[in-house]
């Protein structure tokens, strides 16, 4: 049982570190788009530079953003296989984690999902929630 404690840790982890690497991926392409263009309005950036320079800040965002891409790739490529894991678990714990964590859902849809009351789930979902914290820390 403890087991998919640590994927759900895991799958949260991913799950934030892919919300902050979409936000770079977003803004390094937002700076590319001003860096590349001299014509537009979108390239103020490169309009005050010399054009060497715009070369090589565009060379090191397109780095950036392969590099993001990368990383994104991978980590939706675990966040996969977490999932496939934890849909193998069985029992309303793993049950109520996976309905949360991998479909997203509220307590309350748990709860209707499952045909237990709210504040059953949600009871379950604190205990649960405390041996995650628990198991962090050992």
């Amino acid at each position: 049982m403890i087991a998919i404690y640590e994927w759900v840790n895991n799958l949260i982890s991913i799950d934030n570190e892919l919300y902050q690497l979409n936000f770079n991926l977003k803004i390094s392409k937002r700076e590319l788009q001003r860096w590349s263009n001299y014509v537009d309005n979108d390239g103020d950036l490169a309009k005050h530079q010399t054009f060497l320079v715009s070369l090589e800040r565009q060379a090191k965002l397109k780095d950036v953003i392969r590099k993001l891409n990368e990383r994104i790739r991978q980590l939706e490529q675990e966040r996969k296989e977490i999932i496939e894991t934890i849909n193998k678990f069985q029992g309303l714990e793993n049950t109520i984690l996976k309905l949360k964590y991998v479909e997203g859902l509220k307590l309350e849809a748990i709860a209707v999902q499952t045909g237990y009351s709210l504040s059953y789930i949600k009871s379950k979902h604190a205990t649960l929630m405390r041996m995650i914290k628990f198991s962090k820390k050992v």
